[in-house]
């Protein structure tokens, strides 16, 4: 189901030619669609060699070079901290943050895209920037929101007043990120496990501004797309009672140990239901990048400079490699199961290999959380909830989509006891 705003036709149009050009085509004379999952892998994987970070502001005003500083050394960085944060105490702290929030929302009308976008964001946020005083917090999470607002309202604010409140807002957050970076570097604060702080050790090399150019990129990466994607499980949670019935009785059977040290391995079909909701409802919808080099892509020849688009959710709403594409069955991604991906590259919802999201195991760990919590703590209502409609915006967003949580029936508010 999808509401009649016009982004959805233009998917609608996009996704018929692509039908009928095998995924590959221009949308006008500097614009090229790659939807073909060979074609599109082969152009990520090509763009992405030898990318580095831009010139420092300073170097650039004194006309000096740089130290060069490789992309996938910044990823090495973030995925080495990453592996140590994956670990059962960390997915524990980070479920306990998710129930704060919800916590406090219990027993009131709510709108579920804001519970989402604030579940994830703040649960997040420790993960990305952490040893935040309350009021720097403040400061980082509004910045967070606005840009979101940007991509989700339908009509955002405009106007001399709405920019310079915004960028005001955003130079707020700019000034707490560096404030952190060189407080740790200077010893003033302590150390922490987070995704900025590898770069507090290449401060020398990277300079602030590429350094709040790093920091900047995980913060807005935690402040969209996991939110997105946390308010399609809602929507699919809410609008499938008899897989909701599946989960719950999965998680009445699956402790909670085993599941903070495996959670694919302890719950099955709660991995399932959370990688069909991403092969459903993918954000971002759209990819636009710019092409370094020329590349042949057999239907198309991409040069240099031109645009091009990707999107997961083209290829996984493709009936080449999908049977039944827009038919919800977690049960697709058993094994060998006959509707399931035609190939590894028909499942890309954190995109290809090697700029995929770093964060994609934790934002699958978040999003199983999440429905644990639904399964164990919390009983959401959602009235007329087959009603509700999904918007393409720069991610699939469900429309005028409120509901109520309450504590289950067995669940004390210290938080001991199980769902019932």
């Amino acid at each position: 189901m999808t509401s009649p705003h016009r982004p959805d036709d233009f998917l609608h149009d996009l996704r018929a030619r692509s039908a009928a050009e095998g995924g590959v085509f221009w949308i006008n004379d500097g614009l090229l669609a790659v939807f073909e999952p060979e074609a599109a892998r082969h152009v990520s994987r090509t763009n992405w060699q030898g990318f580095v970070m831009p010139e420092r502001g300073l170097d650039l005003l004194r006309r000096r070079p740089s130290p060069e500083v490789a992309w996938t050394r910044v990823r090495t960085a973030w995925l080495t901290q990453l592996h140590h944060l994956s670990t059962a105490e960390r997915r524990d702290r980070l479920t306990a943050r998710m129930r704060a929030v919800m916590d406090a929302r219990l027993g009131r009308r709510i709108d579920l895209v804001t519970l989402s976008q604030d579940v994830t964001v703040r649960s997040l946020l420790p993960v990305a920037l952490a040893g935040l005083t309350p009021r720097e917090s403040v400061w980082v999470e509004r910045d967070l929101d606005q840009k979101l607002r940007r991509l989700i309202d339908r009509a955002p604010g405009t106007g001399p007043g709405h920019r310079l409140h915004f960028a005001a807002v955003q130079v707020r957050a700019g000034r707490v990120v560096r404030r952190v970076l060189r407080a740790r570097a200077s010893g003033r604060r302590p150390r922490e496990r987070d995704l900025a702080d590898p770069f507090v050790d290449l401060l020398p090399e990277l300079g602030m501004d590429r350094a709040l150019s790093v920091v900047t990129t995980v913060l807005t990466a935690i402040g969209g797309p996991p939110g997105s994607a946390a308010a399609a499980v809602l929507y699919e949670f809410a609008r499938r009672p008899r897989w909701a019935a599946l989960l719950a009785a999965e998680h009445q059977g699956t402790d909670e140990a085993d599941f903070l040290a495996a959670p694919a391995g302890a719950a099955p079909l709660t991995h399932r239901f959370v990688q069909e909701t991403l092969r459903m409802w993918s954000p971002p919808l759209l990819l636009v990048r710019r092409a370094r080099g020329t590349y042949d892509l057999g239907a198309a020849t991409l040069r240099a400079g031109q645009e091009y688009i990707l999107s997961p959710h083209m290829i996984h709403r493709d009936r080449r490699y999908w049977n039944e594409p827009d038919t919800f069955d977690p049960d697709r991604f058993l094994p060998g199961a006959p509707h399931g991906p035609a190939g590894r590259g028909s499942y890309v919802p954190f995109g290809w290999a090697p700029k995929r999201c770093v964060g994609a195991d934790l934002g699958t760990v978040q999003l199983m959380a999440l429905c644990r919590l639904l399964c164990t703590r919390y009983r959401l209502t959602v009235p007329d909830a087959d009603q509700v409609a999904m918007a393409f915006r720069f991610a699939p967003v469900p429309q005028d989509f409120h509901g109520t949580l309450a504590l289950r029936r067995h669940v004390a508010r210290d938080g001991t006891g199980h769902g019932g």
